[in-house]
């Protein structure tokens, strides 16, 4: 639905016939065609690029979308030992990811020339004459985008051009993309090259499926003309490809989600607590947090592989499903704090004990559920006599990091890590439910006060969700499927790792290991958005679609308030505005200060007002004191980060944050302001005074 957001000066939607049989969906023109090359002969000097590009998918009727992927090893991307990426897992997908960085090599073009709309003037991109056309096929409807040359390429002439859509692609579709009128820094204007030009001057393309792919490529034209008014006239280049489709992206997850929690029969999963430490206000915590209880829980284990294995991936049954054999038990690590609020001696029987109400936590990045020691979170729970829970992320935590590296030396051994995401968003429904259900936690005594047997958790209380960081990228994917809770607060949110990685300075380390392995720029991008189409099953990118007002299958509706901080230096900022702009968000008016930044970085989404009940709600917090984030793909580097405490520390945004989980309205704490701090205070209140 957020794809087509700033469309409404984007012209009148078609009747959206020709999907079919103008762009040849039960047609193998591309790459799996008999006789054609491995490499995309639209590409130039790049064997797989433009990508994404339906050259590399294939018909195939059991597909949701009628396609599905089929990467030739020949043309994936090698490491330096000379390994391509083994593309077998692709072949699962049936389209590119909605989140796909649209990438094409231009040699010799001058963004500012030719008038690209960057990330702060999206509107310009529906221009009626904008040089790049992002065309929807299914409906007819042109789509806002922003684009960027690579800025991490050593040489400006021969940089990617990244084209971004503003807000995920329709899931399902078909994308048709056409850049016209490029120009050089003098002005010229860039003429077609090879195969595609021939095509426009009317030649046949060259080579035994010369033929196939021009026609394709003149049936294509035809819809660019007929629905977006794009002659061949200065035309550069055109192509098409198909988007995953909510099936496709989902339907693993749901499928898990259904066979663990109908392994339940209501009931609640066997669990072990493991450790009860007691904490006094002279430990670290202590001051806000008076107990933290650790364990495991029992979770169906669809990995095929003994339990932590990291290397193992999805066990396959029936249907293509991941499934789970008797026996097959994960130990899922929980760890959960009761604040002082709730019980402040539960150690000494019969002390007074105040039920807090249950809220699930997502951790960040590479920490793992035993470290629930952030100042924010521990001073919101004691302040809104909330019990943490959390589980680890498997494949992104604490214990994670090294193997994680090892991936990047050999990339063919990737598919694990989304694999394992999954895993353990079923890991949090477990826990979701031992948190909500009076059979659960709160009827062990490591949860009641001593000698009082009152539970710590109110059961009474719905069960929400919060999280921060890698919290929020897989908050909002487990988010959408869960049938158990209904409002989520996404702290400094993002999605969509191909954006995010060479945006974060949390990957800086990590390019070490890749430039070692696959040690050209072009390539790393090219990487990205590959892995990206494994990845959107395990994180926000492949859910977001469906995780505010249009539920999957069996699953509730959804509130979602975002929380953003202005410069966040570990997730990228556009990445949540395409977040929010995808799940149709309101946010916060006046966003930003005038003349903080050129344009509006947040166009196409409409003000929230005094208060919200809306699906998805977005408020941004700025520092005056920290630069707005780079234009290009690399990470903020000046200033201080404000990752660890803007907005998570600050008494205006936990109200808001408390009074959301409780209720459903969104409360405007910035008034006709935007919503401004200051590092220092902001400081102060993550390293308080003893």
């Amino acid at each position: 639905m957020g794809a087509t957001v700033l469309a409404a000066c984007g012209g009148a939607p078609s009747s959206g016939h020709q999907l079919a049989t103008v762009h040849g969906i039960g047609t193998n023109w591309g790459a799996s065609a008999p006789g054609a090359p491995a490499c995309n002969p639209l590409g130039g000097q790049s064997c797989m690029l433009p990508f994404p590009s339906d050259y590399y998918t294939v018909p195939d009727r059991t597909m949701p979308s009628g396609r599905r992927v089929a990467f030739p090893t020949a043309a994936m991307p090698a490491n330096a030992a000379g390994a391509h990426i083994d593309p077998t897992a692709w072949g699962a997908n049936d389209g590119f990811s909605p989140g796909s960085v649209i990438e094409v090599q231009v040699p010799g073009l001058d963004a500012a020339r030719t008038g690209l709309a960057d990330q702060n003037h999206v509107p310009q991109s529906l221009a009626s004459n904008a040089p790049i056309v992002l065309l929807d096929a299914t409906t007819g409807r042109r789509l806002a985008w922003w684009a960027e040359p690579d800025a991490r390429a050593p040489n400006p002439a021969t940089a990617l051009l990244l084209i971004h859509p503003a807000a995920n692609l329709p899931e399902g579709h078909r994308i048709v993309v056409a850049l016209r009128d490029l120009r050089t820094s003098s002005g010229t204007p860039i003429a077609p090259t090879g195969t595609f030009a021939d095509v426009v001057a009317g030649r046949p393309a060259p080579g035994p499926t010369g033929a196939t792919i021009t026609a394709h490529l003149q049936r294509m034209l035809t819809v660019l003309h007929t629905d977006a008014g794009v002659s061949t006239r200065g035309l550069y280049l055109a192509w098409d490809f198909t988007v995953d489709s909510t099936a496709n992206l989902t339907g693993w997850a749901l499928h898990m989600r259904d066979v663990a929690m109908g392994a339940l029969h209501g009931g609640v999963p066997a669990y072990q607590v493991t450790a009860v430490h007691d904490l006094t206000p002279l430990d670290t915590g202590g001051r806000t947090i008076a107990r933290q209880i650790t364990g495991t829980i029992d979770v169906p284990d669809f990995l095929n592989g003994p339990s932590g294995d990291q290397s193992a991936t999805f066990r396959f049954g029936a249907g293509g499903m991941p499934t789970t054999v008797p026996g097959a038990v994960e130990h899922a690590v929980f760890s959960c704090l009761v604040p002082r609020s709730v019980d402040a001696t539960p150690a000494t029987a019969g002390a007074a004990v105040t039920p807090g109400r249950p809220v699930l936590y997502g951790k960040g990045l590479f920490s793992v559920a035993t470290q629930m020691d952030a100042v924010g979170e521990r001073d919101l729970a004691d302040r809104y006599r909330m019990v943490l829970c959390s589980v680890n992320w498997l494949g992104l935590d604490g214990n994670d990091l090294l193997n994680d590296a090892t991936l990047l030396v050999n990339l063919s051994t990737f598919p694990s890590l989304p694999d394992h995401l999954q895993q353990s968003m079923i890991d949090a429904l477990y826990l979701g439910r031992l948190m909500a259900s009076p059979h659960g936690f709160a009827a062990n005594p490591a949860f009641e006060g001593t000698g009082t047997h009152t539970p710590f958790i109110d059961t009474s209380t719905p069960l929400t969700y919060y999280g921060n960081s890698e919290g929020s990228l897989m908050g909002g994917a487990v988010t959408a499927i869960s049938t158990q809770w209904h409002r989520a607060v996404l702290g400094v949110p993002s999605m969509d790792y191909a954006i995010l990685l060479p945006r974060s300075v949390d990957f800086t380390s990590l390019y070490a290991v890749l430039d070692r392995s696959y040690p050209t720029e072009q390539t790393q991008q090219l990487i990205f958005d590959i892995l990206q189409m494994l990845w959107d099953r395990g994180e926000t990118d492949g859910y977001v679609e469906q995780l505010a007002g249009h539920p999957l299958p069996g699953t509730p509706s959804h509130q979602v308030l975002l929380q953003m901080g202005f410069g966040d230096h570990q997730v990228a900022n556009v990445t949540t505005v395409i977040e929010a702009r995808t799940l149709g968000a309101v946010v916060h008016r006046p966003v930003l200060p005038p003349g903080l930044v050129g344009g509006d970085p947040f166009a196409g989404l409409p003000a929230a007002g005094t208060s919200s009940r809306a699906a998805a709600t977005l408020y941004v917090w700025e520092d005056p004191n920290i630069p707005p984030p780079p234009i290009g793909n690399v990470p903020p580097s000046t200033g201080i980060d404000p990752h660890g405490f803007i907005p998570r520390s600050l008494p205006a945004a936990q109200q808001q944050l408390a009074g959301f989980l409780a209720t459903g309205t969104v409360t405007d704490v910035c008034g006709a302001s935007p919503c401004t701090t200051t590092a220092t205070s902001a400081v102060h209140l993550v390293n308080p005074t003893p």
